[in-house]
């Protein structure tokens, strides 16, 4: 390993290591552990990186990590009063809305009010005294990468999302992401969520950019424990800006016929790196992965799925497709695990990708590890370009070719986009892809704050 590959951590290590009184300021307990042992770890990951063979360079977590990022560990919070100025641009969504801005949490007046028994939806700085030791369960399962090290040596706030035994939140918990620094700055945030036995409840994360000029890195861990019988849907908007970057972690665990989906969309941003590691530890569970990414100019997006089966009798489904344009990057790597007591296991992962430029690259590689003969098990990949028939018999009919195009690939899109079953999501989803392969903003139009002013990124 190189010296700067070094550095790329070890600057993070000594920032965590000489503001440990800063860091220590208000911290509870459970976050000054988590602190703790992740400075531990990342002195050890450190030494011992070694980039994955065919990694996008872009991607890889030294070249994430590089640069010089400043770290919010003061806290300084942000003038604007986001949290009541904010206006969601899903119609009618009527969510339960929180807004982190930078890594601070800030729950809305709404939230507050109308938060049903049964719910906890706080910073991880207040989480009440009765759930303290289940947060710091969830926080002591960590990832084994050394990004994982520096979001956990780094961390000061976060979301913690409980919802109690036999209930239902009927409406969607909303929290959007909001970066806004006069200066570089490298954002650790994280989100737990625990639904407990027979328990169900959707959540929605969106990222956004006030300050699209300005380098920021997203270090971003997401923990999702679903105990046996609880539904949990989790949906990821990214539109942020081209000097925004991502390095996004969800781990989940599922328990006896607990049914978890998930759903990841990058409309616009820079460079993003998603990491899903689902462990199906329970009999009868269900999981659904799915994600589009709509990649432009010099954009890169990369997922990585890594999913367990571990239990019998489970099923699950992978959907990924991507749209590339200009000199845009993508990959997918795609592994499933069947373990030799998974037996009946019925899964399936499908990626599809279309190149709309020459110069556009995407690296695809599904796998399958079976170690039990009683498993449906299946999985491809395609990367190509739009049926030039079908374009050439719309041009026949009068429809100009780029819009020919526009239209195809949104074709192209949908069944991902109708594989949410949140009705009033998935409509706002269409209309924002549309606006995307328009070459118009895909952000969010009736936004309050700067979120709209921000280039588009075609």
């Amino acid at each position: 390993m190189s010296s700067s590959d070094s550095g790329a951590f070890a600057q993070y290590l000594d920032l965590a290591r000489s503001n440990a009184d800063v860091l220590a300021k208000g911290r509870p307990a459970l976050l000054g552990d988590l602190n703790a042992a992740g400075a531990n770890r990342l002195e050890a990951l450190a030494a011992a990186y070694r980039p994955a063979a065919g990694e996008i360079n872009a991607c890889r977590l030294d070249t994430l990590l590089a640069p010089d990022y400043g770290v919010n560990i003061a806290r300084v919070p942000m003038q604007a009063d986001v949290a009541a100025s904010f206006r969601c641009g899903v119609p009618q969504l009527n969510s339960l809305l929180a807004v982190v801005v930078n890594d601070i949490f800030r729950p809305t007046d709404t939230l507050l009010r109308n938060m049903p028994d049964g719910l906890t939806v706080c910073s991880l700085r207040d989480i009440p005294a009765q759930f303290t030791d289940d947060a710091a369960a969830m926080l002591s399962d960590t990832g084994a990468s050394v990004a994982d090290a520096v979001a956990d040596a780094l961390t000061t706030d976060g979301v913690y999302i409980r919802v109690a035994p036999h209930t239902e939140v009927e409406k969607a918990v909303q929290i959007v992401n909001i970066f806004n620094s006069p200066v570089a700055m490298l954002t650790p945030r994280r989100v737990l969520i625990h639904a407990c036995e027979g328990a169900k409840v959707r959540v929605l994360l969106c990222d956004h950019t006030q300050s699209p000029a300005t380098a920021h890195l997203s270090l971003q861990q997401i923990q999702i424990r679903v105990d046996a019988g609880a539904d949990v849907e989790f949906y990821d908007i990214e539109e942020s800006s081209a000097a925004t970057h991502r390095l996004s972690t969800l781990r989940a665990v599922q328990q006896r016929d607990s049914r978890l989906t998930v759903n990841s969309d990058y409309l616009s941003g820079g460079t993003t790196r998603n990491e899903f590691d689902i462990r199906v530890d329970g009999n009868g569970a269900y999981t659904s992965l799915s994600g589009l990414a709509i990649i432009s100019g010099e954009q890169v997006c990369s997922n990585n799925v890594v999913l367990r089966h571990n239990a019998e009798h489970c099923t699950s489904r992978q959907l990924f497709k991507n749209a590339l344009y200009d000199n845009a990057r993508g990959a997918f790597g795609g592994r499933i695990i069947v373990d030799e007591a998974a037996r009946y296991t019925d899964a399936a992962q499908t990626n599809r990708n279309i190149l709309e430029s020459a110069d556009a690259r995407m690296e695809a590689s599904p796998q399958l590890e079976i170690y039990c003969d009683e498993v449906k098990c299946s999985h491809g990949a395609t990367t190509g370009q739009l049926d030039e028939r079908a374009l050439f018999y719309m041009q026949t009919r009068g429809i100009p070719r780029d819009e020919a195009k526009r239209m195809l690939t949104q074709a192209f899109m949908v069944d991902v986009i109708d594989n949410i079953s949140f009705e009033v999501l998935r409509q706002r989803l269409h209309i924002l892809v549309e606006k995307r392969l328009s070459g118009a903003s895909a952000d969010c139009s009736t936004c309050a704050t700067a979120c709209h002013t921000q280039p588009t990124e075609e």
